[in-house]
């Protein structure tokens, strides 16, 4: 009898998927519990923080900046791109989509049909610098300007302007937010 556990696919998970990203840079943290499939399109920069349970398809590509926080359950989907920017913080449980499926024409939304008979639309999901997500909002392939806080259980839909501050289903700018001194940006993006 053989008492030997065997778990598929820890090759992508934790430090073990690591030497198989596209690029890892210096202080970079991915928790034992987090997982990469397509590594070789995704990008980490310094002093990044993957979290337990975070996941990440690779799509066409990913690329995340320094010093930016990924919280538990957070999960990048889709055959799209994702480009998250320096300083940015998610809420556990939030979901960036890269990618939608066509309706139009009879088409199935569902991942592995034949050829025609789905449609996927690749996307892009841009973040900006600064910005801060709440639990559980969900980004469609869109773009969040710089700063931008997004409130938590927040859906989406539209590109959000700089420095404001966004609620709701769809989210709706709810106020501003006031920018951090250049000094004290650069004073962190030195740091190791």
């Amino acid at each position: 009898m053989d008492n030997e556990l065997t778990i598929e696919g820890v090759e992508f998970m934790g430090n073990n998927v690591r030497n198989k990203l596209k690029y890892c840079g210096e202080g970079v943290k991915i928790n034992a519990l987090a997982k990469i499939a397509k590594p070789e399109v995704v990008e980490l920069a310094d002093n990044c923080r993957l979290g337990d349970f975070s996941f990440i398809f690779g799509g066409k590509g990913v690329k995340i900046g320094k010093h930016t926080d990924f919280q538990p359950h957070t999960r990048i989907w889709g055959g799209g791109t994702c480009i998250i920017g320096d300083r940015v913080s998610t809420g556990p449980g939030t979901t960036f989509l890269t990618a939608t499926y066509s309706h139009e024409g009879g088409k199935i939304m569902v991942d592995g049909m034949e050829e025609g008979e789905a449609e996927e639309q690749g996307g892009l999901c841009e973040i900006g610098h600064d910005v801060y997500i709440g639990a559980n909002s969900v980004i469609m392939p869109v773009k969040v300007g710089e700063g931008a806080v997004i409130a938590a259980c927040s859906f989406v839909t539209h590109n959000l302007k700089p420095w404001g501050i966004y609620a709701g289903n769809p989210a709706k700018r709810v106020g501003w937010r006031e920018k951090p001194s250049d000094e004290k940006l650069k004073e962190i993006d030195s740091r190791k």
